[in-house]
């Protein structure tokens, strides 16, 4: 037994930068070398600090599990715990450059850090005695997710059995989870395919070969060209082969080399055409699409014959429709719509995280409509007929009695005739319980209507209360919001028709909704110049709810600047009477679209007038509280928000675009949504007291300017943006 003197001791780095945490995340000490700091320190005796004399000592080797690229993985007899683990070393027969072996005790720490049940755990990382790095890691007992997956396409019975459609669903949301762990740690894992995951015979679900996941951050330090794969083009293509190309990094933070790369048939096009800048979260999105194809039809999305030709696939999107690529399979179109969402070419057709694809899946397993298939009518119905199978069998069975009894009994009608006016009764009876079925279920798609219509989600609203509708057309209450908002979109005639009940069903009473449809009922629509006297005509018949609606629809349409900019000024003066003196500009932005300046208007609270507008710039500082989600198009690049009260991030959700933004002197403490604005270049956090400087800056890579507060001249994030070349202004205030 060893010595205690003798035992190495830990890295202290590895618990360094304890400042750099968000304020509302937990990390573990070891966690903290995620962090950009940690892993690119070069600490003279960082390595000595590894060495652990000779590993022979400790590890007798039993067999070889696995090779590939630069690793070899063992199963050894660790002695002093008396188990058995997985060993990975660098092959015997590579000759190992340092760079290698930093990339290497990087994959090791990388991994180690993310602790998910769903993730290898790694045990130790050491040197012996000749510098060689090795680490252990827990041995897995199963078969790779690849493995079954061939099995499956080779028709095995056994295979069949074990590992149906809902089981191999179970096992990619297990995968799911292991990767938007380690996308909330900033990592990303840049080569999942069905071989990277293993499965345990006790359910138990690992993602493996961590070797080209980076942090997200890192992939900004390479600014070169995109990497050819010219050299390779014609290479016969090999099952399952990865790609890999190193990169030069031109940091002078960190002296590893950035890795781009990946798997043909899985890689995304990003990889493909080998730019290490578009590569982001989602194109591990993309992958986990790609996973979720083989799932669905045992075959890999994109083949080829070469490189060249799986990589040109995949850069123009040829892959045919999971349906269409094994029909044999009887492969639900919802399934078929996630997976071809998360493979969409463009980054910005796909699911923008891995939660939101986890949700479309367990939509679908719970019986429900998936954002991916932008569900109609007769889809909601065709879930509600499958989540009440035993009425719809029990109906099918009532139909086909009578069937056999009208046949058999056609001859001796009057004999049979009660046999049969008892089968159509019990036919009755079902329908009435499949009707009864649908009216239950109709307050909840308008509580569905009410939740989307208060997130200023107008389009889902509506077709959730069309659907209510569907399913009771007796739905008093549903058609008195049907004509509320028929009402939004200057169809005054139909809401008349509705709201006073001749349209052939009963509607709950509104008497002032009512009285603003007979005003103006014979009115096709209302000039821009009536629009102000529209709108308080809605906030004297208690329809101020319904004039967000109103403009989304109004500037959602073609419209003429030249009167609808007055027309919303107007507006604006109405539905804020403390404003004295409006302060309102607008002009054509470069792009297309808008760009509005309403600063220095303190007292303006509602800006419900610029729903819907297509606005690209928006100079809002110093204004009041308003309701942001007000703004709903995605188009907006820059945003002014200085001076108000706004008080968390999340009230920006809608504006993933958003290149440049202020939010000086506002009341926001945490910075850790951050992230969700991924093409951020100028950024103002100064004058925020209280503000807790986040880590998850550093994961803004495009950012360029950043303006803070003189206090965090020396925050350890703030330092690492400044040494990755942001231009960092600090003031006094």
């Amino acid at each position: 037994m060893d010595k205690p003197d003798d035992k190495p001791k830990p890295p202290s780095r590895e618990i360094g930068n304890a400042n750099l945490f968000a304020d509302d995340i937990v990390f573990s000490d070891t966690e903290k070398i995620l962090f950009e700091e940690d892993l690119q320190e070069k600490n003279p005796d960082s390595r000595a600090s590894l060495m652990d004399g000779n590993p022979e000592n400790r590890y007798t080797a039993n067999k070889k599990l696995n090779q590939g690229g630069m690793k070899a993985i063992w199963e050894v007899d660790d002695h002093r715990t008396a188990r058995k683990v997985a060993m990975a070393l660098i092959q015997d027969s590579k000759i190992a450059s340092e760079q290698d072996i930093d990339s290497f005790l990087y994959e090791a720490r990388l991994t180690a850090n993310l602790q998910h049940p769903n993730i290898i755990p790694i045990y130790d990382i050491a040197l012996d005695e000749n510098g060689n790095p090795y680490f252990t890691m827990k041995s897995l007992k199963g078969e790779t997710l690849g493995e079954i997956l061939k099995q499956l396409r080779a028709g095995d019975a056994q295979y069949k059995i074990r590992f149906t459609r809902t089981r191999l669903l179970g096992i990619f949301l297990k995968v799911c989870n292991a990767i938007d762990y380690a996308h909330s740690k900033g990592v990303i894992h840049l080569d999942l395919k069905p071989s990277n995951v293993i499965v345990g015979d006790y359910g138990d679900v690992y993602v493996l070969d961590w070797g080209l996941s980076t942090l997200i951050t890192h992939l900004n330090e390479y600014d070169g060209a995109p990497v050819s794969w010219h050299s390779i083009d014609d290479v016969p293509l090999e099952n399952g082969q990865t790609l890999t190309h190193y990169l030069e990094s031109t940091a002078k933070s960190r002296e590893r080399r950035n890795v781009v790369g990946g798997t043909p048939g899985y890689m995304s096009p990003e990889q493909a055409q080998g730019s290490p800048s578009d590569i982001d979260f989602q194109t591990d999105v993309y992958m986990l699409g790609a996973m979720l194809y083989e799932i669905l039809t045992f075959q890999c999305p994109i083949t080829g014959g070469t490189i060249r030709e799986v990589l040109q696939k995949t850069v123009r999107g040829e892959f045919p429709d999971p349906g269409t690529r094994a029909p044999e399979l009887k492969i639900p179109a919802a399934l078929a719509a996630i997976a071809l969402k998360a493979m969409a070419t463009d980054p910005t057709s796909r699911y923008p995280t891995v939660a939101a694809l986890i949700r479309d899946i367990q939509k679908y397993q719970d019986g429900f409509a998936t954002s991916a298939e932008n569900p109609t009518f007769i889809t909601h119905t065709a879930l509600l007929v499958k989540r009440h199978k035993m009425a719809v069998s029990l109906i099918a069975t009532s139909a086909a009695i009578i069937a056999v009894i009208l046949v058999n009994s056609f001859s001796s009608i009057k004999q049979s005739e009660h046999v049969a006016v008892g089968a159509l009764a019990a036919l009755r009876e079902k329908n009435d319980y499949i009707a009864a079925t649908a009216k239950k279920v109709a307050p909840d798609y308008l509580n569905l209507m009410a939740r989307e219509e208060k997130a200023f989600e107008f389009a889902a609203a509506e077709q959730a209360l069309d659907t209510a509708l569907a399913f009771d057309p007796s739905f008093d209450t549903g058609w008195m919001w049907k004509g509320k908002m028929l009402l939004c979109q200057q169809r005054f005639s139909e809401a008349w028709k509705i709201l006073s009940g001749n349209h052939g069903y009963p509607v709950r009473n509104d008497s002032a909704a009512l009285n603003l449809a007979d005003t103006y009922k014979d009115q096709l629509k209302v000039p821009d110049a009536g629009l102000p006297e529209l709108v308080r005509a809605f906030k004297t018949h208690n329809m101020a709810e319904g004039i967000p609606r109103l403009f989304y629809h109004l500037n959602h349409g073609p419209f003429d600047p030249d009167t609808r900019f007055p027309a919303i000024e107007a507006s604006l003066r109405l539905l804020n009477p403390k404003v004295e003196k409006l302060n309102f500009a607008y002009k054509p932005a470069k792009d297309g679209g808008w760009s509005i300046d309403l600063h220095g208007n303190p007292e303006l609270d509602d800006i419900s007038p610029l729903c819907g507008l297509d606005i690209r710039s928006l100079n809002a500082s110093g204004i009041g509280s308003p309701d942001l989600r007000l703004l709903t198009e995605s188009g907006m690049k820059e945003l002014h928000l200085a001076d108000t009260a706004l008080n968390h991030l999340f009230e920006l959700d809608q504006m993933a675009g958003l290149e440049a933004l202020d939010i000086s002197s506002t009341h926001i403490r945490n910075l850790v949504n951050i992230v969700k604005y991924p093409k951020l270049t100028s950024l103002d956090i100064s004058g925020i007291d209280g503000l807790a400087i986040s880590p998850q800056l550093v994961w803004c890579r495009n950012l360029r300017t950043l303006t803070v507060a003189e206090a965090f001249r020396d925050d350890p994030t703030i330092r690492t943006l400044a040494n990755r070349g942001v231009i960092i202004i600090y003031t006094n205030n």
